[in-house]
This record gives C-alpha cells, structure tokens and sequence, in this order.
C-alpha cells in the first residue's frame, strides 16, 4: 500500500517533470500506482475495514461470566461454545487478558482452628552424605496452624514404626 510519504515524493516529482516510469522505478512500485496516485487529490487513506470477530456475538456473555468471577478461559469457552460460539481459544484470551489486569485483586483470609485441632504435615526427602557414605533421608515437618509452633523430625524410613 502506498504511504503518505511516497504519495508526497510522487507529487514532487512529477512537479519537477520525472517521468512515471522513473517514478516508479525509484520507488519500488509499479507505474499505473504511480498514475493513480497523481490522480488523487491527497495521500491514500490508511484506514482498513475492520473486520468482525467471531466472538463479538459473545463479548456481552463473557463480560457477564467475568462480572460474575469466571476468569477461567477454559469455563468461559465451554459456556460460549455451549451457546453457539465456533471460534478458538486464542482469540477469547486475547479478549480477557487486558480486562485481568483491571480485575480487583483477593485479600487472603487465614484460616485458623481452635489450638489443637489443626495441623499441617510435610514429607520430603534428600539424598546427603553421612560418613562418606550417600545416604537418602526422609523428614516431615509439622506446622500447627493455631499457635504456627513448627516441628521437624528427621529419619532413615518413612515407614510408621520410624514415623509415631
């Protein structure tokens, strides 16, 4: 497509008495542009149609699922396809993913139980060296979730006889 910028040069060319041909060949394009482009009475619009997306039928039904808090793209696919919607993935995230920066963020509530009644458990393990020797050892830590009071046990087996 032809630029303001090459209309510009056109004019102020044939101004000076180029050729066409000569126009074109300094330019890059063909001759018969250059001619239409002497023809118009200014520089080419740059403005193309804009075409319609697949989802614009649907937009309304997201903004509805996302004002409800459905920000899963997965979901809210399932529920547009589910009224009709023939399009893909890609072009509903792109739709949702300027509208996730502007979504409120959560405040976290910690949970918490009366002292006793809750407690959070881990395993893992890792291979060390214990004298010279490459050994596997298990741990679990205990987390009280009241008092957060922390508890770390260490063992050879994560068998129950080496656990209680």
């Amino acid at each position: 497509m032809l630029r303001k910028e090459d209309w510009m040069v056109i004019k102020a060319l044939n101004k000076r008495g180029v050729y066409q041909t000569d126009i074109a060949a300094e330019l890059g394009i063909h001759p018969k542009t250059v001619s239409r482009a002497l023809k118009r009475d200014g520089p080419p619009e740059g403005q193309r149609r804009r075409r319609g997306s697949k989802l614009d039928p649907y937009k309304a039904q997201v903004d509805q699922l996302l004002a409800e808090g459905v920000w899963n793209a997965v979901v809210i696919l399932r529920e547009i396809q589910a009224a009709g919607y023939e399009g893909g993935n890609t072009v509903l995230r792109e739709y949702i993913a300027p509208k996730r920066a502007l979504r409120a963020g959560r405040a976290t509530v910690r949970f918490e139980t009366e002292p006793g009644r809750q407690m959070q458990s881990d395993w893992g393990e890792v291979v060390t060296e214990v004298a010279g020797e490459q050994v596997k050892a298990f741990f679990l830590a205990n987390q009280l979730s009241y008092s957060r009071r922390f508890h770390f046990w260490c063992t050879d087996s994560q068998d129950a006889e080496h656990t209680y």
